[in-house]
């Protein structure tokens, strides 16, 4: 095995340990969003085909027109709903949607096999008195192995080409969604405004799960929302409602959420059944109940802000 992919290795498993000890967030960091966590390699699995395709069971599945959404275009969403098993069938739908953006869901779905090699190649790579020990007596702990064995079944149906396709966005793809985050704009600029009004015309869960604490404005330590600066313990308090914020829109945020089950799977804790239990967990909510309403009622106010497509309440101020 390469010197990179053990150092690939190494820096996913420390990811996805982040998360499950709730460091998504925190004060004196900037926030990390998933986007960053589960950053695939070039690459995400050997260069070889299932035997299965070898046999001549690579021809694309069927793939079923997907339902249409309130705002007329294909609800996308759906696919993050679909079992894991049919992952193959989930990521070539979206890339067939990739205009309407499509390849930003193939991405998230593909990524989700390298969390799994990743996984993997700890399972084989560490001697098992190291390797952490997951009760399974937890019903958290049961569905998350459920899940390992339905991901392992959809990823191994992905040929190496079509997973290389769905993670290797190019720069100036024409997916909508990709394009508007990755705008460059400097904190502060017209450009910034822009940017922020066209993820607002669109508020899609997956790209608002993406972009995480980052969609609220900065002024050093402090994130400013509503015109005034938020800093210290209601800043995580407010961070922890962005990871949220998406659930609210629709994105699934129950056990299939990597969120919830990764941890599980990477160090055992397994811990949260759903992205709310995760950040309640991370917060100590169950040893402070009043930060639990604290961040539900910042999820409310984002919310707001984001169905009335109010720029405003997001950027800093004129000083």
């Amino acid at each position: 095995m390469s010197v990179r992919r053990v150092a690939l290795l190494a820096a996913v498993l420390g990811a996805l340990a982040g998360l499950a000890v709730g460091s998504l967030v925190g004060p004196g960091r900037e926030p990390v969003t998933l986007a960053q966590l589960l950053a695939p390699p070039t690459t995400a699995r050997p260069e070889r085909a299932d035997p299965a395709f070898a046999a001549g069971a690579a021809s694309a599945p069927r793939l079923a027109p997907l339902p249409a959404g309130a705002d007329g275009r294909a609800d996308l969403g759906a696919l993050l709903r679909a079992p894991l098993s049919e992952l193959r069938t989930s990521v070539l739908t979206a890339l067939r949607h990739r205009s309407e953006g499509g390849w930003l869901y193939a991405r998230a779905l593909a990524r989700q096999c390298s969390v799994l090699e990743m996984v993997e190649m700890r399972d084989r790579l560490v001697p098992a008195a190291f390797q952490p020990a997951i009760d399974l007596n937890q019903p958290v702990a049961q569905h998350a192995m459920a899940l390992r064995d339905q991901l392992a079944a959809g990823c191994s149906q992905l040929q190496p080409d079509e997973l290389r396709e769905a993670m290797n966005v190019p720069p100036g793809a024409i997916d909508p969604l990709i394009a508007v985050m990755d705008q460059p704009a400097r904190p502060g600029s017209a450009q910034a405004r822009e940017r922020l009004a066209a993820i607002l015309s669109r508020p899609d869960p997956l790209m608002l799960a993406e972009l995480g604490p980052s969609l609220l404005a900065r002024d050093g330590e402090a994130i400013v929302f509503d015109g005034k600066r938020i800093d210290g313990d209601e800043r995580q308090l407010l961070e922890g409602a962005a990871v949220l914020l998406p659930c609210s829109l629709g994105l699934v945020c129950d056990g299939q959420d990597v969120i919830v089950w990764g941890p599980c799977l990477i160090d055992g804790t397994c811990k949260a059944s759903s992205r709310e239990d995760f950040v309640m967990n991370g917060l100590q909510a169950s040893e402070h109940p009043e930060r639990r309403a604290a961040v539900l009622a910042w999820v409310e106010r984002l919310r707001a802000a984001v169905v009335a497509r109010d720029v405003d309440r997001f950027l800093k101020p004129p000083a």
